[in-house]
């Protein structure tokens, strides 16, 4: 089942011409070199990119155009610039983690402090975030742990489409292996994820199917195999 479609999306001076389709639990790989433009195209999945032509639809036939239908529609994102584009780092947790729920949260227009902290704690803790407590702002943890706040917001929302950017970039190994079985656990329950990473291993061994970018344009797919190796991806990359 596709459950996102990309036709032909393009943004000024990134990529050009892009399409492709996520299906029902998969995990897409997206990789290449640095300014090959796979980064934008994250953006542009999550209706975040100035000047995007093309159209990025849903299955239901919903177009996403903008972050608040995207969020709306149960889509998330997870920049590669975690401090200044996915969380908010002179906030407390709490905050970061209630803040794309908050229509959610809202009863009547109003927010209920008890069950806001609640939230928060629930899925702060179900992320295993070491904190002092959920009021801790987010700029006193640690890379990891900041992008378990990241994730925990997501989960919280109850997201189905989510698009990592280098979700594993600047993280010990332990929380890497927390990362990836989170990953592995969202596929096993039918979400959809696009994985976006200049990290070889992490491609060959998370992706169902990868796409190489080079130069602004998909270069290359391959599905997964025991006989892929990175050198098979290095060759569409350069």
């Amino acid at each position: 089942e596709v459950v996102l479609s990309v036709k032909d999306v393009s943004v000024p001076n990134a990529f050009t011409g892009i399409s492709l389709d996520l299906h029902k639990g998969e995990i897409l790989g997206i990789g290449g070199l640095s300014e090959c433009g796979m980064h934008e195209l994250g953006k542009a999945v999550f209706g975040a990119s100035y000047g995007r032509t093309g159209s990025v639809t849903l299955s239901d036939g919903y177009h996403v155009d903008d972050i608040r239908g995207a969020i709306r529609h149960s889509i998330a994102y997870a920049s590669k610039d975690r401090d200044n584009e996915s969380v908010v780092i002179a906030d407390s947790i709490c905050e970061n983690v209630c803040l794309p729920s908050l229509d959610k949260l809202a009863k009547h227009g109003f927010l209920l402090r008890k069950q806001y902290s609640a939230f928060a704690q629930t899925y702060a803790k179900q992320m295993s975030t070491k904190m002092t407590g959920i009021s801790q702002y987010v700029s006193e943890l640690s890379g990891g742990n900041k992008q378990k706040v990241v994730l925990a917001r997501w989960i919280g929302r109850g997201s189905d489409i989510l698009v990592l950017d280098s979700p594993t970039r600047g993280i010990d190994v332990k929380v890497k292996a927390d990362i990836y079985a989170l990953m592995t656990s969202l596929k096993g329950q039918g979400k959809s994820i696009i994985m976006i990473s200049e990290e070889l291993p992490e491609l060959l061994g998370m992706s169902d199917r990868i796409l190489i970018m080079k130069d602004g344009k998909v270069n290359g797919e391959f599905t997964r195999s025991e006989s892929l190796g990175e050198k098979d991806l290095i060759a569409k990359m350069i």
